[in-house]
């Protein structure tokens, strides 16, 4: 998915990563006051060697103690302040990451529900990896380490200028032209930074779907197929990168050769200063070690500025996860009291990019401690039906709400969505064991209760297992058969809190026999207040129901 993002102004991206560096402003001023320490010592030490050499070279050709010790110490110095400052910048760097990645991973999963035009996880991953690692660099690294180069800059021209004003400014005017060269292509590296970036997470995209579906690909014969396709993206993105390569290579080019013009006028200058008498070997020593601090400085400036692009572009792309709409789930409060029932008053829906309604007119009371099957030939709407009654959706017309036994109702809402417990068709297992599992529907679930949860799930193979609760579970529910996952996944939902159940196909990977036993354990574990709701293809539920909705399309 393209981010939608995109095209904002590089002085909006800067003013956004500043903001988010709130967390960790104290670290990155620690890391720039040590770096400004390490720079003192840097120019201490030109002034120490330049008194040193003027010694060594005096009649007297002698040199005392004190010069070397200091400049001993100053190396010292620098040392611990370099040690100091990588060890500030990691412990800054991982904390904006973890928080960044936190706040990202949260939003991503409490965002709204948007169907169609949600965003590849292969590219939310990248932008949670990838982008937030550059701002991390560029925050925690590269603008510290820019108040140190500024202040060295300044130091070393200001040294410089009070040993030969002369050099100094020639210096200066030389490399402005060789960054003015170079910096043309700015914008083009910004425009091509973009792509590269889309097309990368893309490319995550392309990658991960290929990974999670390798049986079905492998079945088709079409991993050359698959793979011919990434060599296409791959090439695509080569291209993308050489040209940014092309273009850096020019911008290096010429601030290297602003740098050698300015070493070479500085040595000649010396050379000749020398040879009339006016410069001392000293100050010539001085004077090649400070024009190396002035331009090292502007040509490290200059380095930066792609970073600062990279970085502008990920705030722009970290920005599109973040701008997206969250439920709000303390908008409504549960509905008070322990039984209570769901009710959909003409209620009809569509799809923003559709046509024509999916669901229209609808109007069914799921009464308090039901159990109700809803059935129906495929794209009549059931699972939009799902969605509505978790409160993922909204109806584009009509209501949907749950009300209790007194009387009391509530929009259906997000908050609201406490009061249902929901299990997804299919095999929903995470990594982890199959007691991490069951604990996220309830962290505070005990042993006990976790054990009569997969008995009234007909999961009760689980315990016969040599490791029990702690047996593994691998990616996509490896490890156990379709039947067995979709089993334990309802025991994981039976676990959650809940008035209202809802199960979408729970008996699809089911033989009859099972799918019989779980049915009939379900009727006779659920609580008599507990609202069920069915959605199933299956005729054997039809018996452990007490109401059914037969869905049908109907035009509007």
């Amino acid at each position: 998915m393209k981010s939608n993002e995109t095209g904002k102004s590089p002085k909006s991206a800067l003013r956004r990563i500043w903001e988010e560096s709130a967390g960790i402003r104290l670290l990155t001023s620690a890391s720039a006051l040590v770096g400004c320490g390490s720079v003192a010592a840097a120019l201490l030490f030109v002034w120490i060697t330049k008194s040193i050499v003027d010694e060594a070279t005096a009649p007297t050709h002698s040199v005392s103690w004190l010069p070397v010790a200091s400049l001993i110490a100053c190396l010292l110095m620098q040392l611990l302040l370099t040690a100091a400052r990588r060890r500030i910048e990691t412990v800054a760097y991982t904390k904006y990451v973890s928080r960044m990645r936190r706040r990202l991973l949260h939003h991503l999963l409490c965002t709204r529900w948007n169907g169609r035009s949600a965003m590849p996880t292969g590219d939310a991953i990248s932008r949670m990896q990838d982008d937030v690692a550059t701002l991390a660099s560029l925050t925690c690294s590269t603008v510290p380490g820019m108040v140190s180069v500024c202040l060295q800059l300044s130091g070393a021209f200001i040294f410089l200028a009070i040993l030969d004003l002369r050099l100094a400014a020639a210096i200066v005017m030389i490399m402005p032209l060789a960054l003015l060269a170079s910096k043309i292509y700015i914008k083009k590296t910004r425009q091509l930074t973009t792509e590269i970036r889309e097309h990368e997470s893309g490319m995550h995209s392309y990658l991960q779907e290929s990974l999670r579906h390798r049986t079905l690909l492998s079945t088709l014969m079409g991993a050359d197929t698959r793979t011919d396709r990434y060599d296409s993206l791959q090439s695509k993105l080569t291209d993308k990168l050489l040209r940014r390569t092309n273009i850096s290579i020019f911008s290096n080019t010429a601030v290297s050769a602003g740098f050698m013009a300015g070493y070479t006028v500085t040595f000649l200058w010396c050379a000749y200063g020398l040879a009339a008498g006016i410069v001392s070997f000293g100050m010539m020593t001085a004077f090649l070690q400070l024009v190396s601090q002035v331009q090292r400085p502007v040509v490290d400036l200059s380095r930066r500025i792609p970073t600062f692009i990279s970085a502008s572009v990920a705030m722009e792309r970290v920005d599109g996860i973040l701008s997206q709409p969250i439920e709000n789930y303390s908008a409504q409060p549960p509905v008070p009291g322990h039984a209570a029932g769901l009710r959909l008053t003409h209620v009809s829906y569509r799809y923003p990019d559709g046509d024509r309604d999916v669901i229209c007119d609808l109007t069914h009371d799921f009464r308090p401690g039901s159990v109700t099957c809803i059935t129906g030939a495929t794209g009549v709407g059931k699972s939009t039906l799902l969605r509505i009654m978790l409160g993922l959706i909204e109806p584009s017309a009509g209501y949907a709400e749950i009300y209790s036994a007194s009387g009391t109702s509530s929009p259906i809402t997000p908050g609201v969505r406490r009061s249902i417990v929901y299990v997804p068709q299919g095999n929903t297992l995470m990594h982890g064991t199959v007691r991490e599992n069951l604990l996220l529907a309830r962290p505070d679930a005990t042993e006990q209760e976790m054990r009569k949860a997969l008995e009234t799930a007909a999961a009760g193979f689980v315990l016969d297992l040599p490791d029990g609760l702690d047996t593994p579970c691998f990616e996509g529910g490896s490890g156990f058969s379709e039947g067995q996952a979709q089993r334990i996944a309802i025991a994981r939902g039976l676990l959650k809190p809940g008035c209202i159940l809802l199960l979408d196909e729970p008996t699809s990977s089911l033989d009859n026999a099972t799918e019989r036993e779980l049915l009939a354990r379900l009727r006779e574990h659920l609580p008599a207040s507990c609202t069920a709701i069915i959605v199933t293809h299956r005729k054997a539920a039809l018996d452990y129901c007490t109401d059914v909705l037969e869905m049908t399309r109907t035009l509007c």
